[in-house]
């Protein structure tokens, strides 16, 4: 088990006037995790919606990525293992209700095979059964080669449609560690300043844009209360008076909940609005909403990410092949988050722009080339940025909170993972890097039932740790 309970946010709500309650648990059976509030902001009328925003450790250092060890597990997982090799799932594209129905009982789009292999898949299935048979795709990269994958599920259920290697999830505040990483590249290459007042970009179009920096708003110390909340902002979104998931959101709409922010630079406070200034920042410098598009593409085309694996992007081709996001009401019955509110699209706010603080949808396998091109390869930043980066801010230290540039660290068994999970319109999202053995785990779900692939991905976590070197 978790030694913390991972903070769990519905972040964006429709009314402000309900209760907010907090839980804090820890486990201690396992040291190095910090427990984080649950904070359950709300209840909709017909579900509860929550985001996965954060996850703890106590470790304060990470080395290199060591290949000795990703040759040991590369070769135990050749090594025959009482069965035929596993077969990968199709990579079709098809529309969700065309992909057909898997043979009961399949675990889909496994690779290779081993004692690796085999603890994974037991930990897969045995995790995705507690949720009650969720969506989920999960996948572990070792230097840059896929080493497991697994599929499970329905991406969509009341039109029968398994979870597919290429299925895409909504990958919510996972998100924010991509859009860091390209935020941190135009500060490498002179077109942004860490530290100068986000006022040099924008203006005065931003509340507090004098004090405000780029590295505030990337350690959340920037100030900014989280404008879901807010009465000027919540009927904008579900189950708001105003809401309707078929209009374009704009920059805009959202600074209505945007004010001045409280004692900038001062504390830790993790913050979606934030990373909406940020993304505002991002756009009004590439030269649009277009522009931005096309650049993080350029971006992350070293990572070997294409549009059909991870986009912020909200295009027909991307909506063909969406799960539906799923939460679930208090009798337990899921609430589908697309046809619940009426999208006959993909909802707008569910990923893209001005949603910076979720602005990625994906594969599993996309979110796991990314991590592993820019923790193990280093093929997106330079490796003084990825140690500035990743080092605990000040403000989050001091509250023995181990949070960086949209990155935070956290130990498993042992091992201690750099990343980020996420949570939001019935999505769940975890993924998480060993910077000492190179390794890295993925896991999206298309439930938000509390944790979902963040249980998941820890007990594969678990269970790679207690077979590998």
């Amino acid at each position: 088990m978790w030694s913390a309970i991972v903070l769990a946010r519905a972040d964006r709500l429709a009314e402000a006037a309900e209760a907010r309650a907090t839980a804090l648990a820890v486990n201690p059976d396992i040291g190095g995790f910090f427990s984080r509030t649950l904070r359950n902001l709300r209840t909709l009328a017909v579900a509860s919606l929550v985001r996965l925003d954060s996850w703890r450790s106590r470790q304060s250092s990470v080395i290199g990525p060591d290949s000795h060890w990703c040759e040991l597990i590369q070769e135990e997982n050749r090594r025959p293992h009482g069965r035929t090799a596993m077969v990968k799932a199709s990579e079709g594209s098809l529309p969700a209700g065309e992909m057909g129905v898997p043979p009961e009982g399949a675990v889909a789009a496994r690779v290779g095979g081993g004692p690796v292999q085999a603890a994974l898949d037991k930990a897969f299935t045995r995790a995705a059964a507690e949720f009650g048979d969720p969506g989920v795709q999960a996948v572990a990269m070792c230097n840059g080669e896929l080493i497991w994958s697994a599929n499970s599920g329905k991406a969509i259920k009341d039109q029968p449609a398994p979870v597919t290697g290429s299925t895409m999830f909504n990958f919510a505040s996972f998100g924010k560690l991509i859009l860091c990483a390209y935020t941190l590249r135009q500060v490498e290459s002179g077109v942004l300043a860490l530290d100068n007042p986000i006022s040099a970009y924008v203006g005065q179009d931003v509340p507090g844009s004098d004090v405000v920096t780029l590295r505030m708003l990337l350690m959340h110390t920037a100030g900014y209360p989280d404008l879901y909340e807010l009465p000027e902002t919540a009927p904008l979104f579900e189950g708001g008076d105003h809401y309707d998931p078929n209009e374009p959101y704009t920059f805009a709409m959202l600074a209505k909940g945007i004010f001045q922010p409280v004692n900038p630079g001062e504390r830790f406070e993790y913050s979606n609005a934030g990373f909406l200034v940020l993304t505002y920042v991002l756009t009004r410098m590439s030269g649009g909403d277009e522009a931005l598009e096309r650049d993080l593409r350029h971006f992350l085309r070293p990572a070997g990410a294409t549009n059909e694996s991870l986009t912020a992007e909200r295009s027909q081709e991307a909506f063909r092949r969406l799960a539906h996001g799923y939460s679930i009401e208090k009798e337990g019955v899921l609430v589908d988050f697309f046809t619940a509110f009426g999208a006959t699209g993909i909802p707008t706010d569910l990923y893209g722009l001005p949603f910076g603080d979720g602005l990625f949808a994906g594969t599993a396998l996309g979110g796991a080339k990314f991590l592993d091109a820019l923790f193990v390869g280093k093929r997106l930043l330079r490796p003084d940025t990825i140690e500035e980066m990743i080092r605990a801010s000040p403000q989050a230290a001091a509250q023995r909170d181990t949070y960086g540039m949209a990155t935070e660290r956290a130990e498993v068994s042992g091992r201690v993972w750099q990343g980020h999970p996420g949570g939001y319109g019935g999505f769940s999202s975890m993924g998480a890097t060993d910077l000492t053995r190179g390794v890295t785990l993925m896991v999206v779900a298309n439930r938000m039932n509390a944790d979902t692939a963040v249980d998941i991905w820890k007990e594969l976590a678990e269970a790679y740790a207690s077979v590998a070197p």
